[in-house]
């Protein structure tokens, strides 16, 4: 028998295998796209919010509140999702571990992802769809910038989380109940009634995604489908109105959005702030329409190259909104340094990097100098400047920093009346008790802060501060003698006051200080350093022979003597040809008057940029050169 062993027994084999070889790796396929966008796209989008944003999210929970109790849980209530908020603010507090509070946002992302991946049965070729939601999500929460500093939604960091993943699990129970019309009528009038108190618009979220389900599910007849979106669109519209009669500090145009932050600012809105909820509510909608479809892609390449797009454009995105500002990570790594009193830190991190500085960072480099008793050798040394914050609204000082710079200069009650100012405006917040209790207590205020400590005691997270400073209550020698409050019981005004400071936090500060007079070294100084920031001749000189008289036998420091020796030349009214100013001091004057010379015909934009390297450290450039710059 001749036998052509050459060719197969069956002309279709080789077809057939490859075909089996195609299913078997979609099968293998499917699982790791799902693990991939269920669990490695949350942890990457995690890790980089851990990775650039540990200072912001640390500053979320300080601007933040949690206290267990009825009482506090009462102040959300008489709100549409009240509860939602409630549970944030727990959540929120645990950024005082930024390593924590990632890591409680990532389960959140993972359970979002996985939830609606069952929901919507959603296939691997459309895998992505799932993991886009914790991007927007993460989008929202990275492109704040200074408006951390101006939400008025309690813990807007997981407020959108909690939201959505409370909605999506309502839609997942949806499409395990709804094959049966009256269960899935009766369902989605139940959520909608009892959820809009609770998540408010995100309870209508999830009624909107039940309503888009229901037209995708199979076996549904078209009666069902009208009834489940009558109901729906009934309840959706009806609930929140109803509702309105019953929350008294709603306004009528907000209770579909409850929940949802405003993004107002200094009476204005921000519409592109809101850009990743419009994609965040809009996914899962997508989701639902395209539920079961597993698009057919003619090219096996065309399946990578679309996943590989889609997650290039994400990264896209986010980076186009990622707030990136040098000036503000630095003022954020500034206020710590500033509570955890390590003065050292603050001069370090103001030279690091190129940006023009804001005033707030030069204000917290002089307040550490001053503190570190440097403030005559070195305050002129560091590059000034008037940088505006990067944002599209007009940032106030008083919000960002203002409040704990008038503490550590010893007016206590303009600190705490912004403090209480800001608890009526924004919510009682971890930052503001703390700073109201720490002025209470430097002005002898022991009952007052009793009951803000008492409040911080019952957190989570800051227990062992409340403690801490509990101990200086009823201690009036042992506040003076602390390294903390001592340099702030010294700075007090003799008269206890409050003015209006009209908002302009810096020059209430030079004005106040180099207007007053005080046999206190350590506030005298202060009046000296004020007149040398005014560039007032002749605030100057009276505190210029006090500080030398109470200081008698000293180093007189070198910008004190650089001021002396420029007016003494300017003007000619004071005598200053006995004082023993260091030859350095003499030496650069010159210098500085014949490098003018020099530069004759330039502008002054181009004299500073010429003065600068040699001269930049000086008083002299400083009273020349410096000019023009803007508080806020």
């Amino acid at each position: 028998m001749n036998t052509d062993f050459s060719r197969p027994f069956d002309p279709q084999a080789p077809a057939a295998v490859q075909a089996s070889g195609k299913r078997t790796a979609a099968r293998i396929a499917a699982p790791l796209l799902r693990w991939f966008y269920g669990l490695i796209v949350p942890i990457v989008l995690g890790v980089a919010l851990y990775a650039y944003e540990q200072e912001t999210l640390f500053r979320m929970q300080e601007l933040n509140l949690f206290l267990p109790g009825s009482t506090f849980y009462h102040t959300f209530e008489i709100y549409p999702g009240g509860a939602l908020e409630w549970a944030a603010c727990f959540f929120t507090q645990f950024f005082y571990y930024p390593a924590v509070g990632v890591a409680l946002l990532f389960l959140i992302w993972a359970g979002l992802c996985a939830v609606i991946r069952s929901a919507f049965r959603t296939s691997a070729t459309l895998g992505f769809i799932p993991a886009l939601v914790p991007a927007a999500l993460l989008a929202g929460i990275v492109q704040m910038g200074y408006f951390i500093y101006y939400i008025k939604l309690p813990g807007y960091a997981f407020v959108a989380s909690l939201g959505m993943l409370a909605a999506l699990s309502a839609t997942w129970v949806f499409s395990r109940l709804g094959r049966r019309p009256a269960v899935g009528c009766a369902w989605i009038a139940l959520w909608t009634a009892a959820g809009y108190p609770l998540l408010g618009a995100y309870a209508l979220a999830g009624t909107a995604y039940m309503v888009a389900l229901c037209w995708r599910m199979p076996g549904a007849s078209r009666m069902y489908r009208i009834a489940a979106s009558a109901t729906g669109l009934l309840f959706a519209v009806g609930v929140p109105l109803a509702a309105w009669h019953f929350y008294a500090q709603t306004n009528l145009s907000t209770v579909f959005t409850a929940a949802l932050p405003s993004f107002d600012a200094v009476g204005e809105v921000f519409h592109a702030y809101r850009i990743p909820y419009y994609i965040m509510f809009a996914l899962p909608l997508a989701a639902a329409f395209l539920r079961d479809a597993a698009p057919k892609l003619s090219a096996e390449w065309l399946s990578p190259a679309l996943h590989i797009l889609v997650l290039g454009a994400t990264a896209w995105g986010l980076h186009s909104v990622w707030y990136v500002d040098e000036n503000f990570r630095k003022e954020l790594r500034m206020a710590r340094a500033i509570e955890e009193e390590d003065w050292e830190s603050i001069p370090i991190i103001f030279r690091e990097g190129t940006a023009e500085p804001t005033r707030l960072m030069v204000m917290n480099k002089n307040l550490a100098l001053f503190r570190l008793g440097r403030a005559g050798e070195e305050m002129f040394q560091y590059r000034e400047g008037g940088a505006r914050p990067n944002a599209p609204f007009l940032v106030r000082l008083a919000q960002v920093g203002g409040k704990t710079l008038y503490y550590h200069y010893g007016l206590v009650n303009y600190s705490y009346r912004w403090c209480m100012e800001d608890c009526v405006m924004y919510g009682w917040r971890a930052e503001y008790l703390k700073l109201m209790a720490k002025n209470s207590i430097a002005n002898g205020d022991y009952e007052v802060a009793q009951k803000y400590l008492d409040m911080l005691g019952n957190t989570l997270f800051h227990k062992d501060w409340a403690e801490k400073y509990k101990t200086f209550l009823g201690q009036p020698d042992r506040v003076r003698e602390s390294s903390e409050f001592g340099p702030i019981v010294r700075l007090l005004p003799p008269e206890d006051q409050l003015n209006s400071d009209m908002n302009v936090i810096e020059m209430y500060l030079l004005r106040t200080f180099a207007n007053a007079m005080s046999d206190d070294p350590l506030y005298q100084e202060q009046t000296l350093i004020a007149a040398l920031q005014m560039k007032d001749i002749g605030l100057f000189w009276p505190r210029f022979f006090q500080y030398a008289t109470l200081h008698n036998g000293e180093h007189m420091p070198r910008h004190y003597q650089e001021a002396a020796y420029l007016y003494g030349h300017l003007e000619h009214q004071v005598d200053i040809s006995r004082m023993p100013f260091d030859q350095e001091v003499k030496d650069s004057y010159q210098r500085f008057m014949e490098f003018t010379q020099q530069c004759a015909g330039m502008t002054e934009a181009q004299m500073a940029e010429a003065f600068r390297p040699q001269f930049g450290g000086t008083f002299y450039y400083f009273y020349f050169l410096v000019n023009g710059l803007h508080t806020y």
